[in-house]
């Protein structure tokens, strides 16, 4: 199963576009919030599984805070990264969030909201993943990211890609 993760799109579709057409064909497209309303044009028309969460910059009710998703023997917390069960959520406070996540029976988080990557797998297996920012890159060197995840049962590949300008 091929999975597509992108955050912090901020409207910019050209980029979401480029991705989108670059990494077809992918099973499920997860999008880490602050895609901001219009982008949804984009990413409604396709045939994947579509998951997105609201981010501090996705104003009304369109999509939940966080969403559980399945691919295939993993489960992941995705959430922006702002804010978890009308908590203030400082992301320093990693710890707190994955025994969250666990007491969901999940093995994953997938957050975004910082605009920098992170990937990190824990002693016992439990993934943490930022694809960064298709837009606004906060990292040192400022690259546009995205990450592709290649799931076989409970095995994952995470690769960070970068956007070529």
């Amino acid at each position: 199963m091929k999975v597509l993760v992108v955050s912090d799109t901020h409207r910019k579709n050209a980029w979401l576009r480029q991705i989108m057409e670059d990494e077809a064909p992918f099973d499920i497209l997860i999008h880490a919030g602050d895609m901001e309303a219009d982008a949804q044009i984009e990413l409604v028309q396709g045939n994947y599984e579509l998951r997105i969460v609201s981010g501090n910059c996705d104003y009304g009710n369109l999509y939940p805070l966080y969403q559980i998703v399945k691919m295939e023997e993993r489960t992941a917390l995705v959430l922006h990264g702002h804010t978890y069960e009308n908590h203030y959520l400082p992301i320093n406070n990693m710890e707190w969030l994955v025994a969250q996540a666990k007491n969901k029976k999940c093995d994953m988080i997938i957050y975004g909201h910082t605009h920098v990557p992170d990937y990190r797998v824990l002693d016992d297996g439990f993934i943490i993943l930022n694809p960064g920012s298709l837009t606004l890159p906060r990292q040192s060197g400022f690259e546009k990211t995205y990450a592709v995840l290649e799931v076989n049962g409970k095995e994952v590949t995470v690769t960070r890609k970068n956007i070529e300008e």
